[in-house]
């Protein structure tokens, strides 16, 4: 409980500093996720896993921020998790958030490797991305989607889970 208590300091620390891009990336481990679920019980989780260079997780993209937008005054939180690797966070994947109007704090995957995080996340995730993964308010996965979705797919899962 005393390292949930205290990574949790830490990111509402780190999320009040502003990089030049107005955008904190943060790593994202086993740890850093699980603290995320905890913070958030109680409130449905949409977590996302997209790549600067994948074009059907770009696509999706504005449709995700929406999301985040017409949700923000429900009990609904949603993560980025980008799977970009270092050398490209902070010039692609930063700019790539700045343009989309993402003004809060995102992560990076920083699993050791990317078998540890599919199977933390999904066991039956095959690893493809776009993988949007949605947790309901116990933070039990409720959905799992791989590949480009659309609004009205993630609408309507965050809805069932919020009793809509």
């Amino acid at each position: 409980m005393k390292k949930i208590i205290t990574l949790f300091i830490f990111l509402l620390i780190v999320s009040t500093i502003k990089t030049s891009f107005s955008q904190v990336l943060l790593p994202a481990d086993m740890n850093t996720l699980d603290s995320l679920k905890e913070v958030n019980k109680g409130k449905v989780i949409l977590i996302n896993f997209w790549a600067h260079w994948c074009k059907p997780c770009k696509e999706e993209f504005p449709d995700l921020v929406k999301i985040h937008t017409d949700f923000q005054n429900e009990n609904f939180s949603l993560i980025f998790v980008s799977l970009d690797f270092d050398e490209a966070l902070e010039n692609n994947t930063i700019p790539f958030l700045k343009e989309q109007g993402v003004d809060f704090t995102t992560y990076y995957n920083n699993f050791e490797k990317d078998e540890e995080l599919i199977l933390y996340i999904d066991k039956n995730w095959n690893g493809g991305i776009p993988g949007t993964f949605i947790f309901d308010k116990e933070g039990e996965l409720s959905a799992s989607l791989v590949g480009l979705q659309n609004y009205a797919t993630f609408e309507k899962e965050i809805n069932k889970q919020l009793n809509k």
